[in-house]
């Protein structure tokens, strides 16, 4: 089954989300220039670390878009609960790299994935059991009241 123009368009979102988050945390990490951090390829290592954490709650919800996608109204509400499980992430990284600027904004790369893992999670199971109940599967037609 091919994707339709949500399930697209919430992929290019959640490709967006993660461009963004990469290119904020290389701005925040700023391994240019003289910083002591970059001397050797460990620093990298770790930066590349660091933002695979941060960009794969990302994958996640574009793998349980997939894994929904037989299922309307899983997809549907997986598809929304993507959103809001999306947004607020990419708002704590702007937040912290241009709004509230901390020496502590770099934590915002550990714990904003964990929280964002934790609400997929319970997207997940949302959708699991959604996609159990299989409310598609009703021959297409609304149920009739009978006087």
């Amino acid at each position: 089954m091919a994707p339709n123009r949500l399930e697209t368009s919430l992929y290019l979102f959640l490709l967006l989300c993660t461009v963004a988050t990469v290119a904020i945390g290389i701005h925040m990490a700023r391994p240019w220039g003289d910083n002591y951090a970059y001397r050797d390829a460990s620093g990298y290592g770790v930066l590349a670390l660091m933002l695979l954490w941060a960009v794969s709650p990302y994958a996640g919800l574009a793998l349980g878009l997939r894994l929904l996608r037989g299922s309307r109204v899983a997809s549907r509400v997986f598809a929304g609960g993507a959103l809001i499980v999306a947004i607020p992430g990419l708002v704590a990284y702007v937040d912290a790299a241009f709004v509230h600027l901390d020496a502590q904004g770099g934590l915002v790369f550990v714990f904003a994935p964990l929280l964002q893992w934790a609400g997929l999670a319970a997207l997940g199971m949302a959708g699991a059991l959604l996609r159990l109940w299989k409310p598609d599967h009703c021959g297409g037609e609304r149920a009739r009241v009978h006087p």
